[in-house]
């Protein structure tokens, strides 16, 4: 399915429909390069369907109920059929609503959740939003970002993400926002964690 596709939401999310069966089709496409990582001992930070809350993908258009059942159908599919276990299951949100609550499909199938803004700053209010769902312990973090947050923001804005992602190479290069200085200042905080301290999960001799 591509965003600019509207599907019969009734007849796709019904099991034994033309329409259910061509959306399985479509999930099962990443689930054997899955399965091949997990047999390599690679644990994955899957992330699906990111940003549903806004509506502007096909997944999100139809509201809060399709999507989580979206979502469960996905989870059923790649962890009881296909047996993947490997799979850390991310749910990314937008910023454009304060409605979270009602997106979420259930603390069984989400094991790390949070948001997407390119507004700047820490975007607590969007922190504060991930943590009223998550359950104790639940990691949160910062799917997407243009400016990076610095850590006397996410102090100053109560927004202590587990990690942050910056969306592609504009926000890094030639961007006023996130400018030279800034960068050094940021990965050479010793509040970060950066790749050069991260162990290698991977087993070097299984590939």
């Amino acid at each position: 399915q591509s965003q600019e596709e509207d599907i019969d939401w009734d007849t796709a999310l019904t099991p034994g429909t033309p329409a259910y069966d061509a959306l399985i089709v479509g999930m099962d496409r990443a689930a054997p390069y899955l399965k091949r990582l997990q047999m390599r001992h690679v644990p994955v930070l899957w992330r699906p369907f990111h940003e549903m809350d806004g509506k502007w993908f096909w997944w999100g258009k139809g509201g809060p109920e399709g999507f989580v059942k979206l979502w469960r159908i996905m989870y059923d599919r790649y962890v009881n059929h296909w047996g993947l276990h490997n799979l850390i299951w991310v749910l990314g949100f937008s910023d454009a609503t304060a409605d979270l609550a009602t997106w979420y499909p259930g603390d069984e199938y989400v094991d790390i959740l949070g948001g997407d803004s390119y507004k700047g700053g820490a975007q607590g209010g969007l922190y504060a939003q991930c943590a009223a769902i998550a359950p104790e312990g639940m990691p949160i973090c910062y799917h997407e970002n243009g400016e990076i947050p610095t850590k006397a923001q996410m102090e100053e804005e109560k927004a202590p993400w587990v990690w942050f992602m910056t969306w592609h190479t504009s926000w890094i290069v030639n961007n006023d926002k996130n400018p030279q200085e800034k960068l050094h200042e940021v990965f050479h905080d010793p509040y970060f964690i950066n790749l050069n301290a991260v162990p290698n999960l991977i087993d070097e001799t299984d590939t």
